[in-house]
């Protein structure tokens, strides 16, 4: 049996402050924005998704629905509509198929690390290669985050040995998921997309790229692109405090804007 999405809560925020949404990447967990959630401004409700494609599934959702599907379906038990989406890697690709559907998930949305193949981009062995060696590199990286402070005593072949058994249980289903969005991310009608997007990108993280970062922000005709040297694929957890004061910033001037120039 597949779980549906599930809400929950990671900050009440106060009455009338904006109600803010949460969408996790692949093989990882909802309970990964409790750094962000903790740094976001106290007033907003905060609520985080637990998507289908969350740490340890079997991935037979793929054969019930879209990921702009689930995802909307989420966004469904919200108990009004969301200010703003923020979501991360595999969950901002979700975000962006639903945008280009002609949905808009929020008053505004916050992309952290999207997986984004410019529509010129060809699609050879050399480009499929390079994305399996990043996506081992992600589950090895998020791995490490979710263990946290065991780091310091867990023994150094006992963690290859979880990370090794982990990439074996994700199998080729999890990567070719990945892969099939990233390819599939070049053929979305992101011109149409009206809704105000914040772009969030890192020099240290190789999904992507600078050139395919620019082409992105290019694209959709109300996003902002900011891409940091120092940032990787985690910048989320990694630098919460920095995303937050971005997100804040970037959200308040999308609510002043209330007609497009």
């Amino acid at each position: 049996m597949i779980a549906a999405p599930v809400v929950h809560e990671l900050s009440p925020g106060t009455a009338g402050g904006d109600l803010v949404v949460l969408a996790h990447g692949l093989e990882d967990s909802w309970e990964s924005w409790r750094p962000l959630a903790r740094a976001f401004d106290p007033r907003w409700r905060v609520l985080a998704l637990d998507l289908p494609w969350r740490a340890g599934n079997d991935y037979r959702w793929r054969r019930q629905g879209s990921v702009a599907r689930w995802l909307a379906a989420g966004l469904d038990q919200l108990p009004r509509p969301a200010d703003t989406v923020v979501a991360h890697s595999f969950g901002a690709n979700a975000t962006l198929e639903l945008m280009a559907s002609g949905r808009p998930p929020a008053r505004a949305a916050v992309l952290i690390c999207p997986l984004y193949c410019p529509p010129e981009q060809p699609i050879t062995w050399q480009v499929f290669d390079r994305a399996r060696r990043t996506f081992d590199r992600h589950v090895r990286d998020g791995l490490r985050l979710r263990i946290g402070e065991r780091l310091r005593t867990l023994d150094a072949a006992v963690l290859e040995a979880m990370i090794a058994k982990a990439i074996d249980r994700i199998g080729p289903a999890g990567f070719l998921t990945v892969f099939d969005q990233f390819v599939a991310s070049g053929g979305l009608a992101l011109t149409t997309v009206d809704t105000p997007t914040l772009i969030l990108a890192g020099g240290a993280d190789p999904t992507l790229s600078a050139a395919a970062a620019a082409t992105l922000g290019r694209d959709m005709p109300r996003a902002n692109l900011l891409v940091h040297e120092h940032y990787d694929h985690f910048c989320h957890v990694r630098h919460a405090a920095e995303v937050a004061e971005q997100a804040a910033r970037f959200v308040g001037a999308a609510n002043r804007v209330t007609v497009r120039p």
